[in-house]
């Protein structure tokens, strides 16, 4: 779909139904989850939450997911609620991916089940990854010696005790190294699973991890407020730029122009006409024009308000003049759009409840 926009916003406007515009195979990825006793629901749900999402769109890596834990059955997790489980049997570690889920209630010790399971999946060349503390028992397989991981800062002089030859850090993050990931806390779960999902590409994965990361992951306090990818990776824009963008933000149903814009930030149109070239892939008329139409398709398929309403308030004078834009940029009408939205979202629900295993 994004082949139409010319900014960075065509990345906020891939389809998240259809078939990709590239003919490719559908690759099926099949992941394990160990869930450990009293293990973090929030990082378990965090880390599912990414496979399924990203197996919504035809094309993409459909990730199939099966949980397991030592005895099997109902596994309650941080805040007593369960997840049926299979038990974990060593020798059927035929997955690409594996994720030991941990959490603060959860007691370590050695185990020569979970350390036998960890090592066959090894074997198997599968990406592994702890999750919270689950790094403890990757560790007394023997998959990280030498090597840097994170974990939760309770659970540091713990991993530091049993296993000195693993660098345990010393601050909350994720790192994945090879094959082995690893995270603190529910904080960096789904930026450790979004870097892991990278790894199984099949045509605009990158582009579809991008926009997962967009929607779940929102900025922190301590990261720059405006952060837009580009082909060669996120560039931070300039304070003018961004104060550029936060005006045409709040002027979304009646669109300024740019020459007003130029005069509040204080340069000359074609100043910021270049600014708007170098870091966002489009002159300001155009980025205004595809922020509305992006402000637009959110109102078409997330409210159920009228077509004439929908370019009412995303600045267009009339309904026809809102058609012609909509359609040049997605390629079909609006209540086109909205009709297809609404039909390939319940393929999409069949297709999230299978990557889900549920």
């Amino acid at each position: 779909m994004n082949e139409r926009f010319q900014s960075v916003l065509g990345r906020q406007n891939l389809a998240p139904f259809g078939k990709t515009t590239k003919p490719c195979c559908e690759q099926t990825v099949k992941v394990a989850f160990i869930l450990l006793k009293h293990f973090s629901l929030t990082s378990f749900s965090s880390a599912m939450d990414a496979l399924a999402s990203a197996s919504l769109r035809e094309g993409q890596p459909r990730f199939e997911v099966a949980c397991y834990s030592l005895e099997g059955g109902p596994q309650s997790s941080d805040i007593g609620l369960v997840v049926q489980t299979a038990k974990l049997v060593p020798t059927a570690m035929d997955h690409s991916l594996v994720v030991v889920v941990g959490g603060h209630r959860v007691r370590l010790a050695p185990d020569r089940t979970h350390a036998r399971a960890l090592r066959q999946a090894a074997a198997n060349q599968a990406i592994i990854a702890g999750l919270w503390n689950g790094a403890f028992h990757m560790a007394d397989a023997g998959l990280i010696d030498g090597q840097m991981c994170y974990c939760h800062e309770d659970t540091r002089a713990l991993i530091t005790e049993y296993y000195r030859t693993v660098k345990v850090a010393e601050t909350g993050g994720f790192a994945i190294s090879g094959n082995f990931g690893s995270c603190s806390d529910a904080t960096y779960v789904m930026e450790l699973m979004l870097r892991i999902m990278s790894r199984f590409k099949v045509d605009d994965s990158d582009d579809r991890v991008e926009e997962i990361r967009r929607i779940h992951l929102a900025a922190r306090p301590f990261e720059a407020p405006q952060k837009l990818g580009t082909d060669h990776g996120p560039k931070t824009v300039p304070k003018l730029l961004a104060v550029a963008l936060a005006l045409m933000e709040k002027h979304i149903e009646e669109p300024l122009a740019v020459e007003d814009i130029a005069g509040q930030v204080g340069v000359s149109r074609r100043q910021l006409e270049r600014r708007f070239a170098r870091y966002l892939g489009a002159g300001p008329n155009r980025y205004y024009m595809e922020l509305r139409l992006t402000r637009a398709r959110q109102l078409i398929v997330q409210s159920n308000r009228s077509l004439t309403e929908v370019a009412i308030a995303t600045g267009f004078v009339s309904y026809p003049h809102f058609y012609k834009r909509f359609k040049e940029i997605f390629g079909v009408p609006p209540m086109v759009f909205r009709d297809a939205y609404e039909l390939c979202d319940q393929v999409s629900n069949q297709r999230y409840a299978i990557a889900s295993g549920f």
